[in-house]
């Protein structure tokens, strides 16, 4: 049964910039939509995160789709490679699996640290359609976002200005490019 998980970034919660607007596009066509608020910052590592997510592994089968922002995106990849669940798409937005050396909080590099994977090419296995958002103008290394796009075979999907896809770019409360892959 196909359904959907959508899986903020850290420092966020589900309420969040768009992902409400996706939540909401998803149920109106019929389908189901859970998008959890996982740990915040202050209790964030992948072990904390995977714990809280728990209770949502029974959903998750090969016709699920994640949608993922961020550190959300790692840990999806994690978690799915982790408890060997095979999904029918992952939709990354900013996915990254290396610490950004211009991070304007390090301090977060460190907790997202505990996401990363040593294989992060064998996700192609767990996931039969891949599909990275990205923008030249992210916070992140533009380098680092195309580096794991291609690392997992994804349709790359590159936004010119939409930095971090938060309020500060326009993705405060709509997120319309990812409708068409959902």
């Amino acid at each position: 049964m196909k359904n959907y998980f959508i899986i903020h970034a850290l420092g966020n919660t589900a309420n969040d910039y768009w992902y409400p607007f996706v939540k909401q596009q998803i149920e109106n066509g019929g389908a189901e939509c859970f998008a959890p608020t996982l740990p915040p910052v202050e209790n964030m590592s992948y072990s904390t995160w995977a714990k809280a997510f728990e209770p949502y592994k029974k959903h998750i089968n090969k016709d699920s789709v994640f949608v993922c922002h961020s550190t959300g995106s790692i840990f999806a990849v994690h978690y799915l490679m982790e408890n060997n669940l095979k999904i029918a798409k992952f939709i990354g937005v900013v996915s990254f699996n290396q610490c950004n050396t211009n991070s304007p909080h390090p301090d977060w590099e460190e907790i997202n640290k505990t996401f990363f994977v040593k294989n992060l090419p064998d996700f192609k296995k767990f996931a039969k359609e891949r599909v990275c958002f990205y923008s030249p103008t992210d916070i992140y290394d533009f380098k680092l976002l195309d580096d794991f796009a291609t690392k997992i075979d994804a349709k790359k999907e590159i936004i010119e200005q939409a930095g971090h896809f938060t309020a500060v770019t326009g993705y405060g409360e709509k997120f319309k490019e990812v409708l068409k892959h959902l």
